[in-house]
């Protein structure tokens, strides 16, 4: 199982604005130069997560990004929700069975036990907390905070 780069990628840009909006806005060049990501890529990634009310967008020539909530209220599991939709590991979760009584799959609870977990193990991490990770991973010298 792997998460898609969307996912993966709506967290770090998410945490690359909270890391530096104290600045100001951030704009998308400085995110794309600090994350590795094309400036393409960045803007059709936050679309979702600014029509989930994560962050805002600023326009001029002093725009950027913005978190609309501090990070200590952003889960890593709202930006997954905004960023891949509904997170299930498998579709039999959300559909019938293949025309089968769901009631009667044998292995559906296995994928939503599964999937409550992730979904628990998630909502736990905030931005404040991958923030002080990448702090202290600055401190000790680390190459890189993300994945």
């Amino acid at each position: 199982m792997k998460m898609s780069t969307k996912g993966r990628y709506a967290v770090r840009i998410l945490l690359s604005i909270a890391r530096y909006q104290k600045n100001g806005p951030v704009p998308k060049k400085i995110i794309a130069a600090e994350e590795d990501i094309s400036a393409d890529y960045i803007e059709q990634i936050i679309v979702p997560l600014k029509n989930d009310g994560l962050c805002v967008g600023i326009r001029g020539v002093k725009g950027g990004f913005r978190l609309a909530k501090e990070p200590k209220d952003i889960t890593v599991y709202d930006i997954l929700i905004a960023s891949e939709g509904v997170m299930k590991l498998v579709d039999c979760e959300q559909m019938d069975c293949q025309g089968r009584d769901k009631n009667k799959c044998a292995t559906r609870p296995v994928w939503e036990g599964a999937s409550a977990v992730l979904k628990e193990y998630f909502e736990k991490i905030t931005l404040k907390e991958l923030m002080d990770r990448a702090a202290e991973y600055e401190k000790s010298g680390a190459a890189s905070y993300s994945i």
